[in-house]
C-alpha cells in the first residue's frame, strides 16, 4: 500500500459507492489504474470489501471500551468478538485493546461491561461514549436495503432490486435519503496492519470543545475522525511512512488550540464485523413493537 492507494481509500471512506471513473478524475490517474489498485489491495488482504457503516450519533447507542490486560492478544480478540453487538475490535502495541459495541439500554451496557471485566481480567478500562445528536427510526424497507448491502455495499441497485423485490428507483431514493441525512454510508473495510509500507496509528485527543475536530481534519495524513461526548474526545486514525512522521503528527496536534492531551496507539490487528447490523436491526425493531 502506498500514498496513492491511501488516496483512493480516503475517497472511498467518504462514500464507498464512489464510481471508479470519479476516483480516477479526482486523483489524476486512469480508471484502469484505479480498478487495478483496488483489486490488488483486495488480493493482498489490505482491503477486505465494502459494508454499511451506521452512524452512532443517530442510531441506537454505541460505545468504545478500551482496556489493558496481561492476557494474550488472540484470547482477548476472541473474547471481544463473542460479545453481542460488537462492530470493530482493534489491538495495539503494549497490550491495549479497544472494541466498539452497540447496546439497547443502560442495563445492557452495564451487563456487557461486567462481562468484559470478568473475561479479560483487565487492570484498566477507559470508556468513550459517542455523542447522541438525535435518534432516527428506520422502516422495514430501509432495513431490507441496509441488511442486503452489509456484505457488499457497492452492489448495483438493479441487482439489489432483484434480491429484495423493491424497484431500483425506490432503492436509489431511499439510499440517497439515508446518506444525505448521515444515517449510514457505504464503508471500505480496511485491514490496516497488513499494509507493508505504512504505519496506521490512532490518536485519542482530549479537547476543550468538539469543534476542534474541524482543525484536526485539515491534517494531510488523517484517515478519519469520530467524536465522543463523554469525555470530550476527538478520535483520529492517521497513517505515516515512519515513526518520525508519527511524532511530527502528534506535535502538530498538541499545538492546536483547545487540545488538552493526546494518547497514541499503533495498530497491530483489527477485525470488523458487518453482522453488527443484524443486531441493531433486531434491537430497533424490538423497540417499536
Amino acid at each position: 500500500m502506498d500514498e496513492l492507494d491511501v488516496s483512493i481509500l480516503k475517497i472511498l471512506w467518504k462514500d464507498g459507492r464512489t464510481p471508479i471513473h470519479r476516483i480516477a478524475k479526482e486523483i489524476g490517474i486512469s480508471t484502469s489504474a484505479v480498478d487495478k489498485r483496488i483489486k490488488n489491495m483486495m488480493k493482498r488482504g489490505e482491503l477486505l470489501g465494502f459494508t454499511v457503516l451506521l452512524n452512532p450519533d443517530k442510531i441506537l447507542n454505541s460505545i468504545v471500551m478500551a482496556i489493558r490486560t496481561k492476557k494474550r492478544r488472540r484470547e482477548i480478540m476472541d473474547i471481544f468478538s463473542k460479545i453481542r453487538g460488537v462492530m470493530h475490535i482493534i489491538a495495539c502495541l503494549g497490550g491495549r485493546y479497544y472494541g466498539e459495541f452497540w447496546y439497547g439500554d443502560e442495563f445492557e451496557f452495564e451487563e456487557k461491561l461486567e462481562l468484559l471485566k470478568e473475561l479479560t481480567r483487565l487492570y484498566r478500562m477507559d470508556i468513550y461514549k459517542h455523542r447522541k445528536v438525535q435518534s432516527e427510526k428506520l422502516d422495514k424497507i430501509d432495513w431490507k436495503i441496509i441488511s442486503e448491502m452489509k456484505d457488499n455495499s457497492r452492489i448495483s441497485f438493479s441487482e439489489l432490486s432483484k434480491r429484495i423485490n423493491i424497484s431500483s428507483k425506490t432503492i436509489a431514493k431511499r439510499w440517497k435519503n439515508l446518506t444525505e441525512n448521515e444515517i449510514c454510508k457505504a464503508y471500505p473495510v480496511i485491514n490496516r496492519p497488513l499494509s507493508q509500507d505504512i504505519f496506521w496509528f490512532s490518536l485519542f485527543i482530549e479537547v476543550e470543545k468538539l469543534s476542534v475536530e474541524n482543525t484536526i481534519r485539515k491534517i494531510p495524513n488523517l484517515w478519519r475522525t469520530s467524536l465522543f461526548s463523554e469525555p470530550k474526545m476527538v478520535y483520529g486514525v492517521f497513517y505515516a511512512n515512519n515513526v518520525y512522521k508519527i511524532d511530527e503528527t502528534m506535535e502538530n496536534i498538541m499545538d492546536i488550540e483547545g487540545v488538552k492531551k493526546v494518547h497514541y496507539e499503533i495498530i497491530v490487528e483489527e477485525r470488523f464485523y458487518p453482522e453488527y447490523i443484524d443486531y441493531i436491526r433486531y434491537k430497533m425493531e424490538k423497540l417499536v413493537e
